[in-house]
């Protein structure tokens, strides 16, 4: 059964971080430069202090109108961050995420240290590539035995 520190050995470690009284067009813009769908929030001293969506801004704009860009992170973020640990298995981390509906989650490691994120995409292609690689070795089992 792979893990989150496959997932992060095929993905990379990188995390992308806002600080909680960054403005939410600061957020906005850092998303759509790097492309991605979740920033970390983090204080000025590293530590993990939230998460802040694309989805979150749209509801607030759509709430609050453009107003809400002006808005500080932490005034949107989610605070009480549902995260993993590198030995987690991609199975129970997807079936979390499914069920609690959360599309990223970051990583932490024993200590309490960010050392990465996932999204439900990175968790969905690593358990294809698991099940690819399984289909191939009944597979070759099939061959071998007929």
């Amino acid at each position: 059964m792979s893990t989150i520190t496959d997932v992060l050995g095929t993905k990379g470690h990188t995390i992308v971080s806002i600080l909680p009284t960054d403005t939410v067009a600061d957020a906005a813009r850092l998303l759509t430069e790097k492309r991605i769908g979740a920033l970390v929030v983090r204080d000025r001293r590293g530590k993990l202090v939230g998460i802040l969506s694309e989805r979150d801004i749209v509801r607030a704009i759509a709430d609050h109108g453009e107003e809400a860009l002006e808005d500080r992170v932490e005034d949107l973020m989610t605070k009480e961050v549902r995260t993993c640990k590198p030995t987690d298995s991609i199975k129970d981390l997807m079936q979390m995420m499914t069920l609690r509906r959360h599309r990223h989650v970051p990583v932490c490691n024993e200590v309490g240290d960010l050392v990465g994120i996932v999204s439900i995409g990175d968790v969905v292609k690593a358990r294809l590539s698991e099940q690819a690689h399984e289909v191939a070795v009944l597979r070759d089992l099939t061959l071998v035995k007929g």
